[in-house]
């Protein structure tokens, strides 16, 4: 299986670019004429994220997509962030979910299943709960936050290993070229 930093470089390759898009908070900024098109606020952040990724995806290998954001908007909200994730590994982009968790050994395996295994189980927007031993974020790689402790990281990289993705730990004060170019953990 190839890692995350050879699909990254190959990805790179093909879009002639290693610049990530990192839409940060703007992708749940979804201006008002967007928004009346639209019964729920998950469909018109998922309609509004549609349209920056196609706009991205030509021009960037991957993408840089944070859960926190879209957090304001509930369970359509997560509904919207996961069908994103989807829609963004269609596109052909990598997707780097940049949560900036603190990992515990308490959280390590769930985080692993929340965000690195890919989806299954009920539609989220149906059942109206989140079963995170069936549903995953499917991204291509974790990044937590720098204060992990190496016991509760282990367990998280085992868990991640057997999903084959990739966990990131940024160094303090560094910037995204330094997660992609070594800072895997």
């Amino acid at each position: 299986m190839e890692s995350f930093k050879q699909r990254f470089e190959a990805a790179a390759k093909a879009a002639g670019s290693r610049e990530l898009y990192a839409p940060g908070p703007e992708i749940v900024d979804v201006p008002e004429d967007v928004r009346r098109k639209y019964k729920s606020s998950g469909a018109a952040v998922f309609a509004w994220g549609k349209a920056l990724l196609d706009a991205a995806a030509s021009k960037h290998p991957a993408v840089l997509l944070s859960s926190i954001y879209f957090g304001q908007y509930g369970v359509s909200g997560t509904v919207a962030f996961s069908a994103l994730v989807e829609y963004a590994r269609g596109l052909g982009m990598l997707v780097i979910c940049d949560e900036g968790i603190r990992v515990t050994e308490d959280n390590a395996v769930f985080a692993a299943l929340a965000y690195l295994t890919p989806p299954s189980g009920n539609d989220l927007s149906e059942t109206h709960r989140i079963p995170l031993e069936e549903h995953g974020f499917n991204a291509d790689a974790l990044v937590v936050g720098p204060e992990s402790k190496k016991k509760a990281l282990e367990r998280l990289l085992e868990a991640a290993s057997a999903a084959g993705r990739e966990v990131m730990v940024p160094e303090i004060g560094s910037g995204l070229k330094g997660l992609v170019s070594g800072g895997t953990y």
